[in-house]
Parts: structure tokens; sequence; C-alpha cells
């Protein structure tokens, strides 16, 4: 009970020290000569019309140069060069939305893309950005406009990945590139609905092996007839 006191009775005596030193008056006006001076001094610098927020991207550039390094840019330059790369040497590269979600829940929506063939990777719009400029791939730049992953799959398994996002409602699909072609969401879905390559070249072989059978029939009908009337031909007399 003792230290309680005390501890107040300290509170109090600081609480009051500190209001005695809180200085509370009106600040003394400068005399006349140096508020002139004041004012001749003065620099005039010209009315910034720029908008918000053109000074805050300014600011918040002059920040990011600040902490620059070379350390700094030699990482990202690694993973601008790495970003380009995984583009190009997957089949699939589907770009996702992820909603917010505990780290227990991402590593079983990694289990699920990896059960299925694919892998999960984090992406930096700024890097990603930075990658595919002046390339082919440049209107990818549409869907990297969020907090965005990466799913990829070296084989074209559109089906399989319109499964598996079916499947966890936690990553949104925005677009992607399917084998070098940069394709909108409603575009990837209507391919996956497509059979698979193997049964298209099966049916592209009937039919062009049905059209060349009908083609070789019709080109030998009249040969076939004209032999058969000759020899028939041939018949009646022999038996005149």
């Amino acid at each position: 009970m003792a230290f309680i006191w005390q501890t107040l009775r300290m509170f109090s005596t600081t609480h009051q020290s500190m209001g005695t030193k809180i200085n509370i008056q009106k600040p003394r006006m400068p005399w006349i000569e140096r508020r002139i001076l004041n004012s001749v001094t003065e620099p005039l610098v010209p009315p910034d019309l720029r908008s918000l927020p053109q000074k805050c991207l300014e600011k918040h550039l002059i920040k990011q140069n600040a902490y620059k390094s070379e350390l700094q840019e030699a990482y990202e330059a690694f993973s601008t060069k790495d970003t380009f790369e995984k583009l190009f040497e997957h089949k699939i590269v589907a770009i996702c939305h992820i909603l917010p979600m505990t780290s227990r829940d991402f590593f079983q929506v990694r289990v699920k893309m990896h059960n299925a063939g694919m892998k999960l990777k984090f992406v930096n719009n700024i890097l990603a950005k930075a990658a595919i400029q002046k390339s082919k791939l440049q209107n990818l730049e549409l869907y990297l406009t969020s907090h965005n992953v990466f799913i990829l799959c070296e084989e074209t398994k559109l089906a399989q990945l319109m499964l598996a996002l079916k499947k966890t409602p936690e990553l949104q699909l925005l677009g992607g590139l399917v084998e070098d072609r940069i394709l909108s969401r409603a575009k990837m879905q209507e391919a996956a609905k497509l059979p698979s390559l193997d049964v298209m070249r099966g049916e592209l072989l009937t039919i062009l092996s049905t059209s060349a059978c009908k083609t070789s029939s019709l080109l030998g009908k009249h040969q076939t007839e004209l032999s058969s009337i000759l020899t028939q031909l041939v018949k009646e007399r022999s038996i005149c």
C-alpha cells in the first residue's frame, strides 16, 4: 500500500512540475525592423499546381531513391530477370489475386496446387512490370494491379487448373499466359472446355482420311463404270 501511495505522489508531483513549465503566453511580436527584414527576405516560391497524388508520388520516389544501394539494385535486377524467365519457361502462367489469409491457410493452398502438379509463386508487381517492359508480354501489365501470385505449370493443363481454382476460392483468376498467348479469365475458361490436343488431332486425322477416301472414290468412279460397261459389251458380242 505504501508503494502505491508513493507512486501516486510521484505522479502528481511530476504532473504539477510539467504543468508549471508549459508556456501559454502569446509570443511577443518582433520589433518593426525585424518584421520588415523578414518580409523582404522571405523567398517567393511559385504555387505548386500539381495534384495531390503527383506530389505524394514525388516524395515517395525521393524517399525510395535515398534508400537505394548497389546491393538493392543488384537484387532487383536478379529478381526482374528471374521473373522474366519464369514467364517463358512455363506453358501456363495464371495471374491470380490472393485474398487475405493466415500462413496456415496459405500453406494449404500451396499444397493443393502442388498436388495438382503446379507451383505457387509470389510476385512483386513493380519487378514484374519492369520485366515485361518492351517485350511481347507488355500487355500482361493490365493484370498486375493487386496483391498477386503466379500459378506456374510446365504442361498445358487448363482443365486441371480451372478445377484446382474452383476448389480454391482464396485465389481469384485475373488472366494469364497460355503457350505464349495472353488470355483473359473468360478466354482461359473457354479454352479449358475444349478437348485435349490429342483428341483434336485424332478428329482432324479422321476428317482428312475420310475426305481423301471420298476424293479417291469420286475420281475413280467414271473409270470403273466405263470398265464395267465395256466388259458387259464384250460379253454380249461374244454370245452373239
